[in-house]
């Protein structure tokens, strides 16, 4: 029995079905499998099955012709290296099977004496075998690489937009392998018409490119084709860099490529083989007239790596939840750097304690949920107690808002252990978490705008919005590099730390601790003089960005560039939609014609821009997870322009609104951004489960082994294909 034969384990191939796969641009990648019949009454085992493994036995991972027919391994075994296949797979019918096998007996009896031609028809115990039109050559790929090819491999299939077909078999040949100590018995086939074969050999050998590994079938003026040469060298980069290359520049497939040959009398299948080379008699008429056909559906891959589903085209596309895009969460891997002293000294130890008071049923998005309800509950408290964010308000008020962050900050940074506790571990958990920090910019930075008295002011203004500049350039950084950096001195820590000290010295002093001189804090009046707290607060914070964080941001976002080689300068065009938010917000409320501050709104705005910048970095970390181009635009922007602009009707030459009706333009673009941004928010956040199989705020059932994603959907309550509807319909 030949002990090399692929068998239908559920862990030995990844499909890549073309039923699914239309001009439109949509796909379904479900993975296909031959279920077997279960019988109750089986048939006992033949006497040759119980010795197979009496004698020869592998002991270790060296090479034993004996135990393959003779056959010697061409690719040497390597630890880490995954001898890696893609075919096309055809399961002859019966009457094709005995059709066939007749070929193979007739065929044996014109060679030679001595030479053996062996069956790829059955195995020694009679069991029918599957035959494959090869699509590449062995490709080794490192354990890292696995993933990310079949993600690459399934878009280049999609974009080569091939739907079933058929193809028909129309000849025998003797094929030689690339090492000329093997040759098979093959069945030719005929060109279909659509050119499907060829279409799906490009993709194949695209992705094999794009992985430095061999080409199927391509000629050698193909190869040397200067073109061909650079545009490899431009995507390929180094091996052990491909698995996050498309992070930075998603990899398309859909453009003509050099790589298109039309080989249509290579492609075969191989029905038998031999160790010696047979003579050139002529076999070509022994299929006779009886011509086979085959239908196609689906494209394979050896070893199988993951299930693939597939979500509504159009919207879905557009917001980086598409097939193409939520692929990738298949790869992803959360890394982060903390560099912070008491992060890795005294908090952790705070934390890893914390943690453990946490139910095992609590879900870890729900962990960071519950924290963002302290901002909240504060928020709201903010507004019946301390409405003109100056106060004095009572004492308890201030010990809420410096407790309501601290919580905050906790389970912030318990819900990832949470979610390894629980098993839970997605990029959804990334998303879900990084999400409810831009949410809470500008509502936590609201509760010490009123702890220090500031009011509707510029310095209020100011503190209030500040917040929103390191997180956008913390997200920039992330999306780049892949890795989220904490220096020795950042805000999640050290910074939340002050902001809470500042706020529970508040509660004992009052707000007005603030507006002292320092020097009746700290008697020193050669140093201080006359200046407060207050007086110094808007250079210490944009200095500390401007000098510190931003530039820390830009060498990590270039040296990540250059490693990869790949352009600077591009990546300051990036910067644009913080430009215009910064701008915006800047140029209407601190215009002289502006009512905003005037009648007290900071705290409708700030919750409005909440909604605003919360989608707007939350896109790029969601592009960031999915490996799409950099997000450049989110229509929640366009109002604010809006108001920046109305706030400014007389410098263009026209009379100024009225405070009415700038509060209630202010009034419709908060709800505005609460619809769009929960509309958008339910939509990635479901496809994401949909896909992942996962529930988004209660622990998904651990999965039995090789359960489907479908099986889990179904399981969580909503089934799969219920699912997959839902997501088309809010496309279209």
């Amino acid at each position: 029995m030949a002990l090399v034969d692929y068998t239908d384990s559920d862990n030995s191939e990844r499909d890549i079905p073309l039923d699914e796969i239309t001009h439109k641009g949509s796909t379904n990648l479900h993975g296909l499998k031959r279920k077997r019949d279960s019988k109750p009454d089986l048939p006992p085992l033949p006497d040759s099955f119980h010795d197979l493994y009496a004698s020869a036995t592998r002991l270790s991972n060296h090479d034993d012709p004996s135990l393959h027919a003779g056959r010697q391994r061409q690719t040497p075994h390597i630890e880490g290296q995954w001898p890696t296949h893609v075919y096309i797979e055809w399961h002859p019918s019966r009457p094709d099977i005995e059709r066939l096998s007749q070929i193979v007996d007739h065929v044996e009896k014109t060679l030679p004496p001595g030479i053996s031609l062996h069956s790829l028809l059955k195995s020694d115990l009679g069991a029918e075998l599957p035959l494959h039109i090869s699509l590449s050559r062995t490709l080794m790929l490192a354990t890292d690489q696995r993933q990310s090819f079949v993600n690459d491999l399934q878009m280049a299939v999609k974009a080569r937009t091939v739907e079933p077909f058929t193809v028909a078999l129309s000849g025998l040949h003797w094929v030689a392998n690339y090492e000329n100590n093997r040759w098979f018995l093959v069945a030719q086939i005929q060109k279909p018409p659509g050119d499907e074969l060829n279409k799906l050999l490009e993709a194949s050998n695209l992705v094999a490119r794009d992985y430095n590994q061999p080409y199927l079938y391509i000629s050698q003026e193909t190869l040397t084709a200067p073109a061909l040469v650079r545009e490899k060298r431009r995507r390929q980069g180094s091996v052990q860099l491909r698995t996050t290359l498309s992070h930075d520049r998603p990899l398309s497939y859909s453009q003509p490529s050099q790589l298109y040959e039309d080989v249509s009398n290579h492609f075969h299948f191989s029905i038998g083989w031999t160790l010696k080379k047979p003579s050139k008699t002529s076999i070509e008429e022994v299929l006779g007239e009886q011509m086979l056909e085959v239908a196609i559906r689906s494209v394979k891959i050896k070893p199988v790596i993951s299930h693939s589903t597939m979500k509504g085209p159009s919207l879905a596309a557009h917001e980086c939840v598409s097939e193409d895009a939520l692929i990738h969460l298949k790869s992803y891997k959360y890394s982060s750097v903390d560099k912070s002293l008491i992060s890795r000294y005294i908090l952790k130890h705070y934390w890893n304690g914390f943690v453990e008071l946490l139910p095992l049923w609590l879900a870890p998005n729900m962990v960071t949920l519950l924290g963002f309800f302290f901002i909240l509950t504060n928020v709201i408290l903010l507004e019946i107690f301390v409405p003109d964010l100056i106060g004095p308000a009572p004492s308890w008020l201030y010990y809420s808002f410096a407790f309501g962050l601290w919580m905050y900050s906790t389970m912030d940074n318990v819900d990832g252990k949470q979610a390894r506790r629980t098993g839970q571990s997605s990029g959804l958990g990334e998303l879900f978490d990084h999400g409810i920090d831009s949410l809470n910019c500008t509502l936590a930075s609201l509760c010490e705008t009123a702890a220090m008295g500031l009011g509707p002011s510029p310095k209020g203004v100011f503190t209030a919005l500040i917040p929103c500049l390191p997180m956008f350039f913390s997200t920039w950084e992330t999306y780049h590099t892949h890795t989220l950096y904490l220096g020795y001195f950042n805000g999640p820590t050290e910074g939340l730390i002050i902001a809470c000290s500042m706020m529970t010295l508040s509660g004992y002093y009052g707000p007005q601790i603030w507006t002292q001189p320092l020097t009746d804090l700290i008697n020193w009046p050669a140093a201080f003089g006359s200046v407060s707290v207050i007086d110094i607060w808007i250079p210490v914070i944009f200095g500390t960005f401007l000098l510190i964080h931003l530039p820390a941001c830009v060498i990590n976002v270039i040296k990540a560039r250059r490693e990869k080689d790949l352009p600077v300068a591009p990546v300051f065009i990036e910067w644009l939609p913080i430009m215009v938010f910064t701008g915006s917000c800047a140029a209407w409320l601190y215009s002289p014609y502006s009512s905003l501050m005037r009648e007290n709104r900071l705290v409708l705005f700030c919750l409005t821009m909440s909604f605003v910048f919360g989608r707007m970095t939350t896109k790029i970390i969601l592009a960031h997870l999915t490996r799409q181009p950099f997000p450049l635009w989110t229509v929640m922007l366009a109002p604010l322009i809006g108001g920046a602009v109305l706030g400014n009707l007389p410098r263009l030459g026209f009379p100024a609104v009225t405070a009415t009706f700038e509060l209630w333009y202010l009034r419709s673009y908060f709800i505005f951004a609460l619809v769009v941004y929960f509309r958008w928010a339910l939509l990635v956040i479901n496809s994401i489960c949909a896909y992942l199989g996962i529930n988004c705020l209660t622990i998904t059932p651990k999965p039995a082994p090789n359960q489907s994603a479908e099986k889990r959907s179904n399981q969580n309550g909503t089934p799969w294909k219920t699912q997959q509807a839902a997501q088309r319909r809010k496309g279209d």
